[in-house]
């Protein structure tokens, strides 16, 4: 895949404008401030119909304004999509001119892989943010799992929603609530299952990527950890029954998985330098974009926000030899700094 134009209306900082990229490189310099973070991310939009950056569609509107939209042409003029969010927020995407039924039908259509400062928070932050990356990646390698995961999420906003509204315990319908038990039990062993099988083939791609990016004999490991377990049975919703009623959400399920990231079987985000981290983070992206690439057949657009930060010469150096070598395709690469730019 490769974006030959991009049109932005009142996107972020953007008011309006128009880029046209090299299906190569391309190289984005300007201060902090200026919108070059933006750009990538509108690029990312068109991919995934979301912002990598900003949790609700409404922050991504410019100030002042009510709506925004983008337009991106791909692969000389073969493939036009356009997004926009309207005046009441309500999004449509569209394919050729043609809008999607189902916006979730979008997903796939253009590979793309962002690498930011802010996947530092892969590492540092909750579990919400490593089960998002993975789920991201997982929902492109088959709409099954996209599939059982908005209905997993529909049914647990769904029961937790019974719960708070049901003003005592006495009054729950059990009959109600075992409706939703038994439902979400079968999507969490259908998304369990995948996570697993899907883990060790992420993993083992992972090492291989971060000792060639490390040059080291540092040992590394992706730890799925999961407290749903198919053996304990729908009876474990009745064992948490009364503590999910007065927190009102449910305890027992793949929503609470979570992914270790180690080196040398200690924590990363404990004990590793922040140059280590950064690698740990851009081998996990480049992972991601070579699973992509094998399943969608398509290569991915790579977008490389400031990732030399906090590198030194030689880890550029060999991350710059890594791109040249392997099969990459349509590259961003966005810097604040004019003689590292120059440089690269």
């Amino acid at each position: 895949m490769h974006l030959d134009k991009i049109k932005i209306n009142n996107f972020k900082n953007y008011n309006s404008i128009i880029f046209d990229f090299s299906p190569e490189v391309n190289f984005i310099f300007g201060k902090n401030g200026a919108g070059k973070t933006n750009l990538l991310d509108s690029i990312y939009y068109l991919s995934y119909t979301k912002s990598a950056l900003n949790s609700t569609d409404f922050e991504n509107i410019r100030k002042g304004e009510s709506f925004f939209k983008i337009e991106g042409t791909y692969n000389e003029n073969e493939n036009f999509y356009k997004c926009v969010l309207n005046e009441k927020l309500k999004k449509i995407i569209y394919e050729n001119d043609t809008p999607y039924k189902k916006i979730k039908d979008h997903i796939g259509k253009i590979p793309c892989v962002f690498i930011t400062p802010y996947d530092i928070n892969l590492i540092r932050g909750y579990s919400k943010q490593r089960r998002r990356f993975y789920d991201i990646l997982l929902s492109q390698l088959s709409k099954n799992y996209l599939n059982n995961l908005i209905d997993y999420n529909k049914l647990l906003k769904q029961r937790n929603a019974y719960l708070k509204n049901t003003l005592s315990i006495s009054e729950i319908d059990k009959d109600q609530l075992n409706t939703y038990n038994e439902r979400l039990f079968k999507l969490n062993e259908t998304i369990n299952k995948t996570r697993i099988n899907n883990i060790k083939l992420f993993e083992s791609k992972f090492n291989k990527t971060f000792k060639i990016l490390s040059e080291s004999e540092i040992t590394t490991s992706i730890n799925y950890t999961s407290n749903f377990e198919s053996s304990k049975g729908i009876n474990q919703y009745n064992n948490d029954f009364k503590s999910d009623f007065y927190s009102n959400k449910t305890s027992f399920g793949i929503h609470h998985d979570d992914y270790l990231f180690k080196m040398n079987e200690e924590l990363i985000k404990k004990f590793g330098s922040q140059g280590q981290q950064k690698l740990f983070i851009i081998s996990l992206k480049i992972t991601e974009f070579f699973m992509l690439k094998e399943t969608s057949k398509k290569t991915p657009i790579l977008l490389l926000d400031d990732v030399f930060d906090k590198l030194d010469d030689k880890r550029v150096s060999l991350l710059l030899k890594y791109f040249n070598s392997n099969d990459f395709s349509q590259i961003f690469i966005t810097d604040s700094i004019i003689d590292r730019m120059n440089k690269i």
